[in-house]
């Protein structure tokens, strides 16, 4: 299993959110030719030139489209139906883009009671030739609304969050650009945007003791675990234990560990008196926790044995956290030690 190229560049920083309206920057109110309204339009969604992109093309994302306003010929516009109070009267080649932005959030509030004129998934064509896109057909002149779905990426290891923007039809390239022909284009192409927050999962770490020498008490048992990217760098690191009063297993549980690495679990210490039986060293792939959901992968576990040797030396460990009291001192907490008696 892959680790998808966004996720290489970091777990722990979540992905930037992007909130650029891809395209609908200005508009042409009183363009050279004015609009027909008779004509239909179709509108693309499409995958774009993105960091994204590489796993935009290996997914489904579905895509609803709300009709928000009609348009006359000179590019009026009146709010319809749930959007009807949706203001878009102000609309000029001045509007900037934090206004779009504001106005597709007034519509976004509204779509509690709407309902959606078409669906589309924006996905890899059959033939698997080109980007994944996908296309709103039939459409009369209007302004719409595009909502796409948050979705995983393949391996379940970036959710992408989509903003809901508005878009023209018809529009031109000055409407997108600001600049070049104000042409009216009656089936626009547009790119999705997103941002990409990364996925965890979680690691079971199982110690089995096949016999204990009661006399000798409590005995600890201490592993290592790391994950390393591509590169061969150490992404993720940590140290855990566990403490045993009998014969029997006790397993710790890890979470918030990045999805899609491949970790390595070492037994760095195998407790006084006992040794550990097979290898010292396993490795587990982390599934993140929807990926465990969906069904498409297991939740990442690992398992040591040791038994007792016939040795006299009693010992176990304890496993502190230290926080900041916020005082320029720590605190410490010992959830394993004994309370007093």
């Amino acid at each position: 299993m892959k680790i998808s190229r966004r996720m290489r560049k970091g777990y722990a920083l979540a992905l930037a959110f992007l909130l650029t309206l891809p395209c609908l920057i200005r508009i042409q109110t009183e363009a050279a030719t004015a609009i027909d309204t008779s004509v239909k339009c179709s509108l693309t969604v499409s995958v774009g030139s993105s960091d994204y992109e590489e796993d935009f093309n290996e997914m489904s994302i579905p895509v609803s489209l709300y009709k928000v306003a009609d348009v006359d010929s000179a590019g009026r516009y009146t709010s319809v139906d749930s959007f009807s109070q949706v203001d878009l009267t102000g609309i000029s080649s001045t509007t900037t883009a934090e206004e779009w932005q504001n106005l597709a959030e007034e519509a976004k509030q509204c779509l509690s009671g709407a309902e959606a004129v078409g669906k589309t998934v924006v996905e890899k064509p059959e033939s698997g030739a080109g980007e994944a896109q996908g296309v709103f057909k039939d459409l009369a002149v209007g302004m719409y609304l595009v909502v796409p779905e948050a979705s995983y990426n393949a391996d379940y290891t970036v959710k992408y969050e989509f903003t809901p923007y508005l878009t023209a039809l018809p529009s031109s390239e000055y409407a997108m650009t600001g600049a070049g022909s104000d042409d009216w284009d009656y089936n626009p192409v547009i790119g999705l945007k997103a941002g990409g927050d990364p996925q965890y999962g979680k690691l079971n770490i199982t110690k089995v003791l096949s016999n204990y020498n009661e006399t000798l008490g409590r005995t600890s048992f201490v592993f290592q675990i790391e994950g390393k990217d591509e590169t061969g760098a150490v992404v993720y690191s940590e140290v855990v234990s566990t403490t045993h009063e009998g014969a029997g297993s006790e397993t710790v549980t890890l979470d918030k560990i990045p999805a899609g690495l491949d970790v390595t679990v070492t037994e760095v210490y195998s407790g006084a008196s006992y040794t550990i039986v097979g290898s010292d060293s396993d490795s587990a792939f982390i599934w993140s926790d929807p990926a465990v959901e969906a069904g498409a992968g297991e939740e990442a576990s690992v398992t040591f044995t040791n038994r007792y040797d016939g040795g006299n030396r009693g010992g176990y460990g304890v496993t502190n956290h230290f926080m900041s009291d916020g005082k320029e001192g720590w605190d410490c907490d010992n959830p394993t030690t004994q309370p007093e008696e």
